[in-house]
């Protein structure tokens, strides 16, 4: 294996394990480079209903995150047909951040971009992401005092 591809495959494992530790359901769909006639996002994770769905770009450095035309609307059709969330997530040596798709513009040559100030702005933390999913799921601090065994 290529020292890239086994970059990209370690960083999607560690998501994977972090997802699993926290209570989804997660699947690795490992494609690049492959010939699959259905793109599918690198990590499809599931938690009670909510579907969150990420394709994942590793970087040594900042800067811009390019995603192929046809990786992104593979992206994209697969997220419309399952009902999922989609994100991009951007791992650099410094953060682990995911972006909403929506937030990636389209560039003269049909590819999908998001450059780094967007990525600052609107990525959210590992953290954040499951804070999303819970407010999906109608989960807050509440819900744990709620029980009855606060007192």
């Amino acid at each position: 294996m290529n020292p890239r591809k086994r970059k990209g495959t370690s960083v999607e494992l560690f998501l994977f394990k972090k997802l699993r530790d926290k209570g989804f359901a997660v699947t690795r769909a490992p494609a690049s480079g492959s010939k699959r006639k259905d793109p599918i996002p690198d990590i499809i994770a599931m938690k009670k209903g909510i579907i969150v769905l990420i394709e994942l770009k590793s970087r040594s450095k900042e800067g811009k995150i390019y995603v192929s035309k046809e990786q992104a609307e593979g992206a994209k059709e697969f997220a419309d047909k399952s009902g999922g969330y989609l994100f991009l997530g951007i791992k650099t040596p410094s953060t682990f951040k995911f972006l909403d798709f929506s937030k990636l513009r389209s560039t003269k040559g049909g590819n999908y971009v998001a450059d780094e100030p967007t990525v600052d702005k609107e990525g959210l933390s590992f953290e954040d992401l499951l804070k999303f999913v819970d407010n999906k799921l109608g989960i807050s601090l509440d819900t744990f005092f709620a029980d009855g065994n606060n007192g």
